[in-house]
C-alpha cells in the first residue's frame, strides 16, 4: 500500500517567511543577517507506512515539535526565490522528512551561501558549508525517496534508504546540478552545469557530466 504523507507548510495561506520565522522559531533557526528574496517553499513532512491507506489517511499524526531545529540558515546567506534572474529560476524549496517514528532529517546551511531556486530534500542530513555558491535550480536529495525494488508494500517508507550529503566550504554547483544521497562535495570543488553526482568529489576538483567525472584538478594557491 502507498505511504501516508502529511505536511506542514510554514510559508502558506498568506503567511510570509517573516511570519514563519516567529511561528516556527523552534523548527527554523534563521540568522538575523540571512536574506530572503521572495518566498521560499518550506515543508515538514511525515511519511508513514500504512496497511490500510483509506483508513489511515483520515487521521493526522504529524507533530510540529518533532521538527525542532530541523533547518538552520547562517549569517549572510541569501535565499533567492524570485524568477527575475538572467536564467529561469524558481522558489527555493527546503523539505525535511520524518519517516514513521524515526528522527526527522536536518538541513544546515552555513554562512555566506547563495541559493537560487535550490531544492533540498532531507530524510537524514544535508550539511552545506560556508560561502557555497549555487547556480539556479540545483537539486539535493539525501534519499532515494522510495525503495529501489519491491515497491508498493506496506513498509515502503521504512525501507527507503538515506545517507548524509555534505557540501564543503567554497564549493560551486552550476545550474541544474543534481546531488544524490551519500555524496560529499569537497572544499573549492566545482560541479559543471546539469551534472548528476552520485559519488564524492575531492577538494579542489572540477567534475561534470552524467554521471559526473573528475575532469580537472584546480591549482589552489597556498
Amino acid at each position: 500500500m502507498p505511504c501516508v504523507y502529511e505536511n506542514i507548510f510554514p510559508v502558506s495561506n498568506g503567511m510570509t517567511i517573516e511570519d514563519a520565522k516567529a511561528v516556527y522559531r523552534d523548527q527554523m533557526n534563521f540568522h538575523k543577517e540571512a536574506t530572503f528574496v521572495g518566498e521560499p517553499h518550506i515543508a515538514f513532512t511525515l511519511a508513514r507506512d500504512s496497511d490500510d491507506y483509506q483508513r489511515d489517511v483520515q487521521f493526522s499524526l504529524i507533530d510540529k515539535a518533532s521538527f525542532n531545529n530541523a533547518i538552520t540558515v547562517g549569517e549572510g546567506t541569501v535565499i533567492y526565490s524570485d524568477d527575475n534572474l538572467a536564467f529561469e529560476n524558481r522558489p527555493v524549496r527546503l523539505t525535511v522528512v520524518q519517516v514513521n517514528d524515526q528522527p526527522p532529517g536536518k538541513i544546515t546551511i552555513g554562512k555566506g551561501v547563495v541559493m537560487q531556486g535550490t531544492a533540498i530534500v532531507s530524510y537524514q542530513e544535508v550539511e552545506i558549508g560556508d560561502k557555497v555558491l549555487f547556480g539556479p535550480q540545483v537539486t539535493i536529495m539525501d534519499s532515494s525517496g522510495h525503495p529501489v525494488t519491491g515497491r508498493w508494500g506496506n513498509d515502503d517508507a521504512a525501507r527507503t534508504r538515506s545517507a548524509k550529503v555534505t557540501i564543503k566550504d567554497n564549493a560551486w554547483l552550476g545550474m541544474g546540478v543534481t546531488i544524490l544521497k551519500g555524496v560529499t562535495i569537497g572544499h573549492n570543488a566545482v560541479i559543471g552545469a546539469n551534472s548528476v553526482v552520485y559519488q564524492d568529489v575531492p577538494d579542489n576538483c572540477i567534475a561534470m557530466g552524467n554521471p559526473a567525472q573528475i575532469v580537472k584538478q584546480l591549482d589552489i594557491a597556498p
